[in-house]
């Protein structure tokens, strides 16, 4: 399975943004917890709301590509 590091990145934000802790996410793509609380960080990580806006946003920006 190749998967680019932006895939990687929206699939952390979004199983941060439905609400699984940093280490299940971590443990799900294989790296480390301090690794993926940077990246959800990036995206407004603790907050629930911006996180799901980073979603939002990033479907949005791929639907108008397409």
């Amino acid at each position: 399975m190749n998967t680019t590091t932006t895939e990687i990145r929206n699939m952390i934000v979004t199983m941060l943004a439905e609400g699984n802790p940093v280490w299940y996410v971590a443990a799900m793509v294989k790296m480390r917890n301090h690794d993926v609380y940077v990246i959800g960080r990036e995206a407004g990580y603790p907050d629930q709301a911006k996180l799901r806006r980073a979603v939002w946003a990033a479907r949005n920006r791929t639907l108008q590509a397409a």
